[in-house]
Parts: C-alpha cells; structure tokens; sequence
C-alpha cells in the first residue's frame, strides 16, 4: 500500500475496486458524522458524490462552514475520485479525534481547512481561471486541465514569441486552479 502525507499525517492508502458509488456515499457519511462530533450541523456540509464515477481521475471536495468560517479540502493525489475521498475521509477522521482528544482546539481545527477570502468570491475567481485557459466552469479533468495549460504556456511564453503578461495570467490561472483541486 501507498503511504500518503496530507496536512502531516501519515494515511495509508486504499485502492477501491468497485461499488464506487455505494462506497462513495459511505465515506461521505462518515465524514459528515465525525464533523457532527464537533457540533457542525449536516446543512453546514458539502461533499458532492452524484454523478461522479468513483474510478475517475479526479479530486474529491470537502467544504463546510463552522465557527465563522468557511473551509474547504480537495484531494487529488490518488488519481481516482474514491480514492481521494477516502483520503479525505481519514484525514478529518484523524482532525477531529486530536481535537476530541485536547491536542488540538477548534481554531486550530479550523486554520487546518481554512480557505482564504469567502465563498463567492473564491467561486468566481475559479470560474475566471477556467475561462483564462479555456475550460469548462465545471471542469475536473486533472489531465485536461495539465494539457490545456502546457499548450497555452508554451503559446504565450515570451522566449517563443508571446506577451509576458498573457503568460503571468496562464500561470495565475493555473496556479489557482491546482489550489482550489488541492495540488
């Protein structure tokens, strides 16, 4: 098995062969129930598993407001969505049980899952990166996303003949993008 490091724990990885969707609706719900032991309520939680195929290569999202905050992880380093939320899971798992425990408080808890600015406004900046290298809104595609961005660097790249400002705004919409995927 693959051992992962996210956010300085070590999780084991787990390779998920089928029932993606049933087991994609189970690891859901268990992150929701942890996130209720420190008093997050249910309409507060979003991780989205309709109409994902869980052996797709893409990330998984968690986002929920507590405490004032918005927070938010996405992870993609698995390459396949079941995976990734499986990561997922075992990281808040792992969260919640050091604040249980009192090795952590919740602002602490918070900072970890922390996303900086508020949602909308995250929201719309990702949507204008998307636009800037030409995708869909809603694109999730890691490897479409990777070859649409070399191809617009490489077209904008000053030393091949394009504007250093066009291949800043590549970049920055790039970087974003990766950010926002958890990369």
């Amino acid at each position: 098995m693959t051992k992962y490091t996210v956010k300085g724990h070590q999780i084991e990885g787990k390779v998920t062969k089928s029932g993606y969707d049933r087991k994609a609706v189970m690891f859901a719900n268990n992150i929701i129930d942890e996130l209720k032991k420190l008093e997050i309520p249910r309409h507060q939680i979003e991780v989205k598993t309709t109409g994902i195929i869980g052996n797709k290569n893409l990330p998984a999202t968690l986002e929920f407001w507590a405490g004032g905050h918005y927070l938010r992880f996405s992870y993609s380093m698995t390459k396949r969505f079941i995976d990734n939320l499986y990561i997922i899971m075992k990281v808040v798992e792992l969260e919640v049980q050091e604040v249980l425990d009192g090795k952590k408080d919740l602002h602490g808890f918070y900072h970890t899952f922390a996303e900086d600015g508020n949602r909308k406004e995250i929201a719309k900046e990702l949507i204008q990166a998307k636009k800037d290298l030409g995708l869909d809104e809603d694109e999730q595609d890691l490897e479409l996303i990777e070859k649409t961005y070399k191809k617009l660097a490489r077209s904008s790249h000053p030393d091949l003949g394009g504007s250093l400002e066009e291949f800043q705004k590549v970049n920055k919409a790039h970087k974003l993008i990766k950010k926002h995927m958890g990369l």
